[in-house]
């Protein structure tokens, strides 16, 4: 046995199950982690944010508690036990309040994407039965809107009092409104929310998975779906008292909202919200930052600006110096990075300890990177219908372009491997999700009789149970001799290439009916021209990536070489996660190609954004 996992047989499927390292304790639910934080942390500062002097509050986790006390105890009181409540709003602590003010007593919690355009909102209302919403001041107009034509809604609550003031409209009220009811009737000794059971296997949360609302699934989760995955990371990755968290992303989704919210108020953690993007590096040190939980972009870019940093400082030579003298020193047990590097960390983040990584791959040379100068890097890998952790590097073992392993309590197997190994990750756990909200028929398909639930995403796990996502099932393309290839791999190789900011791959058909592997990359306008001094014409650029593609393919067998390809300055298509809709992105291909009347081999090295020009009339005809 391997530590930190057991491998087993069943059904001749290997089985790789995630034991942890530290323990893994019992959690009851998500009423219970508040609880028992406010009770060991008590006066401990649990969250940091500015406010709008740009001066920094906090709030203790004794505070936290006491909050959510009053404003789900005035939610009761307003007739919305047992609703579904939404919220829609950037990071904040106001966000955290209203989400176990609905979890932890009162109903049904619906985090909204707060990027979704207005007729998406009112669509994801409906479909989830929306009786009550909790809603930041920027979204004022557009609740306005919405309460003309939606009559099942009976409170538009507004986390900023100012918003509210003189509406006509009784349905709105202000979150200080509530929170001042909640404290009066907790003082006369109303304890219908305090006193309120958790069923801890019932539906408490309901979260819409990202694309258009006719496409997005409603995931189903529950008390022990998310504490079950708190107390598995919290088994293999060490999170305290003194530990600082920027909450950065979009909290509508279990990444940010079970590791980043939930795990670290069950470990006395302090979460410090950012003020946004451009932010990030300044709330890192203004908040004494030890912990980053993020998506690959923003990794790449801190580390772009690591580098940049060093080479304009000129000191690119004796950083090399101590690096090799650091490596040599960790080679005989002495570790001195944080010393030797302390000037780095004190532009990086003086106290900044751990990064922790998800949502897409990160280049394992970054990863590579940060540890040479002391800071750590763990990815990961989760679904939002696995609440959402399935596996990933912790405090003992961390392979770089891997995910690590199980955490504790999941299981996880490869379903019908190839000669290579690779196949469908299937996991199991409690950390599953019920279902698909009112679609039996999808939670069928995703679910088995023995709990397994089919991830949709191909990988290997290799002799140590160590796993490697390789892509997509639904992008993986079959080529003309049956051989499989994923559209991820490709992907992986071409982002390394000198000024691709990002690529699309996908299989071709060609009118002989042969697959071929295509790929459209995206070109850095400014990086192109820091690196070449020019923007080269399309010719020059033809040349340069096509022979940097076939040194790619020397690296293949013959059957799964790119073909051909098409350069793009226009930002693939994405969903408000970050991921490429592949569906719209080889339509637009597609389309491109039927009405200028090419066919791939024609287009392949031009310009895609010039032939859409030069071809603008045939285009234009065929509309």
């Amino acid at each position: 046995m391997v530590r930190g996992i057991s491998i087993s047989i069943e059904n001749g499927r290997r089985i790789i199950k995630g034991l942890g390292y530290y323990g893994k304790k019992n959690i009851r639910d998500l009423k219970e982690v508040v609880k028992s934080s406010a009770k060991k942390y008590g006066d401990a500062v649990g969250f940091k944010f500015k406010n709008k002097d740009n001066k920094i509050v906090t709030k203790t986790y004794k505070e936290f508690d006491e909050d959510i006390d009053a404003l789900g105890t005035a939610l009761i009181s307003r007739g919305l036990k047992d609703s579904h409540i939404a919220i829609i709003s950037e990071n904040r602590y106001e966000w955290a309040v209203c989400y176990y003010s609905v979890v932890n007593g009162t109903g049904v919690v619906v985090p909204l994407d707060r990027n979704l355009p207005s007729n998406e909102v009112r669509n994801l209302i409906d479909r989830g039965k929306i009786e009550g919403i909790f809603y930041s001041g920027d979204f004022h107009p557009m609740m306005i809107e919405i309460a003309k034509v939606n009559n099942t809604i009976r409170y538009f609550i507004c986390m900023d009092d100012y918003s509210v003031a003189g509406n006509a409209d009784k349905r709105f009220v202000s979150l200080g409104t509530l929170m001042e009811e909640g404290k009066s009737l907790l003082q006369s000794g109303d304890k219908s929310f305090v006193e309120a059971p958790i069923d801890r296997n019932k539906m408490s949360m309901l979260l819409f998975t990202s694309g258009t609302t006719s496409t997005s699934k409603g995931v189903m989760l529950s008390h022990a779906n998310i504490t079950s995955n708190i107390a598995g990371v919290a088994a293999s990755v060490y999170a305290g008292i003194g530990d600082v968290h920027l909450s950065l992303l979009p909290l509508h989704h279990t990444y940010e909202n079970t590791l980043g919210m939930s795990h670290m108020i069950y470990r006395g953690v302090c979460i410090a919200y950012c003020q946004g993007i451009k932010h990030i590096a300044q709330n890192i040190k203004e908040f004494g930052v030890t912990i980053l939980i993020a998506v690959p972009a923003i990794f790449e870019a801190i580390y772009k600006r690591l580098n940049d940093g060093i080479k304009k400082s000129g000191k690119e030579k004796l950083v090399n110096a101590l690096i090799k003298v650091s490596e040599a020193l960790r080679f005989v047990k002495i570790d001195l990075r944080r010393k030797l590097f302390k000037s780095i960390f004190d532009q990086l983040g003086p106290k900044l300890r751990l990064g922790i990584c998800g949502a897409a791959p990160l280049n394992p040379e970054i990863i590579k990177g940060f540890d040479k100068f002391g800071l750590r890097i763990l990815e990961g890998y989760g679904l939002t219908e696995t609440s959402p952790l399935v596996s990933g590097n912790n405090d003992f073992v961390n392979k770089p372009g891997t995910v690590g392993y199980p955490i504790a309590g999941v299981e996880v197997a490869i379903d019908s491997p190839d000669e290579n190994g690779a196949g469908e990750i299937i996991t199991r756990g409690e950390s599953v999700m019920l279902g698909y909200y009112e679609n039996p028929e999808a939670t069928a398909e995703v679910i088995d009789k023995d709990g397994w639930f089919r991830t949709g995403d191909v990988g290997i796990i290799d002799e140590s149970g160590t796993m490697k996502i390789t892509g997509r099932v639904k992008s993986m393309i079959v080529l003309s001799n049956g051989k499989k290839a994923f559209p991820e791999e490709y992907e992986e190789l071409l982002k390394n290439l000198p000024a691709v900011k990002e690529s699309f791959v996908w299989g071709n058909q060609s009118s002989n009916g042969e697959v071929q592997v295509c790929a459209k990359l995206v070109i850095d306008k400014e990086k192109l021209q820091q690196e070449t001094g020019h923007i080269p014409s399309e010719e020059e650029l033809a040349l340069h990536y096509d022979a940097a593609i076939r040194e790619i393919n020397k690296t293949m067998p013959q059957y799964k070489i790119i073909r051909y390809f098409v350069i793009t300055f226009e930002d693939l298509v994405k969903t408000t996660t970050l991921k490429i809709k592949r569906s719209v992105e080889y339509e637009k291909i597609r389309t491109i190609l039927e009405k200028t009347g090419l066919e791939m081999r024609k287009a392949s090295g031009r310009v895609i954004d010039t032939l859409i020009n030069q071809n603008k009339s045939a285009v234009e005809t065929n509309n």
